[in-house]
């Protein structure tokens, strides 16, 4: 039995992978959602998703998931079928980056309706920025996710692991997309990132941001199937 999972990032839901789930439902056995709402660490985040599932993995995640997704796959490597990572990193925290978080844990603390507000529009490209509609939807999936979840996310992401140290040990396929305006996770990062995983591909998709599935829904699906059957996986 093959199992689509996917892992949302920060402050996300199952709304992130929406229409690529929908696009590959009929390939896979079962689609499941990653809760990454209940634990402290990555590593029991990872663990969690794969105590929720059974058999064999085909893993898409975004941001903070892509994190949990490389956890699954130093965890149990022998049920990773794929993996798709999204818009995220692979290194350990920064060395300013405590402060950074504290203060965006104060400011959601403080009135998480005006943190969603402020924070969709910075995380999407220069065009999407103007889309009302899209910034309306992040703003509310940001805005169901309580500032306890935003905090214990933002905790776990500030404690978590290295994961340079053991990600060239994956033998399965591995794919990295990122947006051409996504400053967080650039073109750089991944490249970085896949020069060290043995095979993995690396694709920049135009006109979008860090949140890429919410703003390429259609080239994203896209993207994903080809390379998935380009790799026998579907």
């Amino acid at each position: 039995m093959t199992t689509l999972i996917t892992v949302p990032g920060i402050m996300s839901d199952s709304r992130t992978w929406a229409p690529v789930a929908d696009a590959l439902k009929g390939y896979v056995e079962k689609v499941h959602t990653a809760d990454t709402s209940k634990d402290d660490t990555l590593e029991a985040m990872a663990a969690r998703a794969l105590s929720d599932t059974q058999g064999d993995l085909i893993v898409i995640a975004h941001s903070m998931g892509g994190r949990v997704a490389m956890e699954m796959g130093k965890q149990v490597p022998e049920r990773i079928k794929a993996m798709v990572l999204s818009s995220t990193g692979a290194e350990g925290p920064g060395t300013n980056e405590k402060a950074h978080r504290e203060t965006r844990i104060a400011e959601a603390n403080a009135d998480m309706k005006a943190y969603a507000r402020n924070w969709a529009p910075k995380v999407l490209s220069s065009d999407n920025a103007k889309n009302e509609e899209l910034i309306a939807s992040v703003r509310a999936m940001v805005e169901d996710c309580s500032a306890e979840v935003h905090e214990r996310q933002n905790l776990a992401l500030l404690h978590r692991p290295d994961a340079t140290q053991y990600i060239g040990k994956f033998s399965f396929p591995v794919l990295l997309i990122t947006g051409a305006e996504d400053h967080l996770s650039t073109e750089a990062v991944h490249s970085a990132i896949a020069a060290q995983i043995p095979g993995a591909k690396s694709l920049v998709l135009a006109n979008s941001g860090h949140l890429l599935p919410f703003e390429q829904p259609v080239v994203v699906s896209q993207t994903i199937q080809e390379w998935l059957k380009e790799k026998a996986v579907i």
